[in-house]
């Protein structure tokens, strides 16, 4: 053990504590304050619900319908049209607990009785206060408790969210652009963030380096949700860890929650085969492309442990799932023994730790892809190859890749 933590660097500790703060659940209260050219009339008209209302947010459109005029319930009926032509519904019940007409808007999740609050959105709050050329917007969503990053990305889509109220006001559509920036603004000052991060232990290049790789990978992930039929996800990198990318919706089945953790390595592959090239061609600095291919094989190759977080842990979650049913949480338990003995073995603490997640996540009892529709046979032989095959050829290319090098 002694000899094990010889190897642990500063990044280690660190990377630690933010996964113990990326495990943190906390309620989220945000609130965003905007100035609207149109008049309070018409910010209200937007905003108050009534029954039989119908509001079309792109994508979404959203209606209203009166359960019970006493207690003022509403249920709130979103529904999603998907790329492949498939629509999302999803159904909400809020309360109006204060109404002061033009004024203030105060509604209250109702139908949780019995269910968890967690991740769910439990008050809107909006006040209008008008002014000489237009209204002042103050808007305020209370959520049920949320992991970190769901905390910061449930701010993000509030800002978004009253920009695309603030275009509808003022010019009678919708504004989806700002939450393309939104998203955008996050992905890049966290990569900014993990470049120095990396840099600080892998010096600045290498750091790059890594960032590209992990964009690619990301990528591949907010490809395969738009190929599934949803919007485009988001994409935040987390320093010393690697990135993340966020559906929008939940996933409608475990072929497509499958695919998705499957396309980042998947599509990382390109990248890698594409490094090959300039040593085929002799091109000068092949040297440079060589490095990347072997940072971006070798972050793929460790990707497709069998341990979650990891893609291939999800992937094989899933599978398993189909194959061994309510033991499939012991199935992971055990890869994760395995990896974690491996780590040891090898010296390689990060093998360990993550051997350990896949552990901790399966201790409790827990009820694996809740409600999402299960892998068919086929796709489960699809998946099962595909795991092999991505996992062989970025395994293939990462030590092509250390002979170019010399190493």
């Amino acid at each position: 053990m002694i000899q094990l933590l010889q190897h642990v660097g500063p990044e280690v500790p660190l990377t630690l504590v933010l996964l113990a703060l990326l495990g943190l659940r906390a309620r989220v209260n945000c609130k965003v304050g905007l100035w609207v050219k149109a008049k309070p009339e018409t910010l209200w008209s937007i905003l108050n619900p009534f029954d039989g209302k119908v509001d079309n947010w792109g994508r979404t459109t959203m209606v209203a319908r009166l359960i019970s005029a006493e207690e003022q319930l509403y249920e709130m009926t979103y529904t999603t049209a998907m790329a492949n032509g498939t629509l999302r519904p999803f159904t909400a019940q809020f309360r109006v607990s204060e109404r002061q007409e033009g004024r203030k808007l105060v509604m209250q999740r109702a139908g949780l009785e019995g269910k968890s609050e967690n991740n769910e959105l439990l008050e809107i709050h909006h006040e209008l206060v008008p002014g000489p050329q237009g209204t002042k917007l103050a808007t305020r969503y209370l959520w049920g408790s949320r992991p970190l990053l769901a905390q910061l990305l449930a701010r993000a889509d509030l800002w978004g969210g009253v920009y695309r109220i603030k275009g509808l006001a003022e010019t009678g559509t919708p504004d989806n652009r700002p939450y393309v920036l939104i998203s955008a603004g996050v992905a890049a000052l966290t990569g900014l963030i993990s470049v120095a991060a990396f840099g600080f232990s892998l010096g600045f290049h290498i750091a790059l380096v890594m960032v590209l790789a992990l964009l690619v990978h990301e990528f591949g992930h907010l490809l395969a949700f738009r190929l599934v039929g949803q919007p485009w996800g988001r994409l935040v990198f987390l320093p010393f860890l690697g990135a993340i990318a966020v559906p929008r919706m939940p996933f409608h089945s475990q072929g497509e929650s499958v695919f998705a953790a499957l396309m980042g390595p998947g599509f990382s592959c390109l990248l890698a085969f594409a490094c090959l090239i300039p040593s085929f061609l002799g091109w000068n600095h092949a040297l440079m492309y060589s490095v990347i291919g072997a940072v971006t094989a070798g972050l793929n190759v460790f990707n497709m442990l069998p341990a979650e977080p990891l893609d291939g842990g999800i992937a094989l979650r899933s599978v398993l799932n189909r194959l061994i049913g309510r033991y499939a949480a012991l199935g992971l338990m055990s890869l994760g023994v395995v990896i974690a003995a491996l780590g040891y073995l090898l010296g390689q603490f990060v093998l360990v730790l993550f051997g350990g997640l896949a552990i901790l996540a399966n201790l409790k009892p827990r009820k694996i892809d809740t409600g999402l529709v299960p892998l068919s046979s086929l796709q489960v032989s699809i998946a099962l190859f595909s795991y092999i095959a991505i996992s062989a050829a970025h395994y293939t290319l990462f030590y092509r890749f250390l002979d170019q090098m010399g190493l």
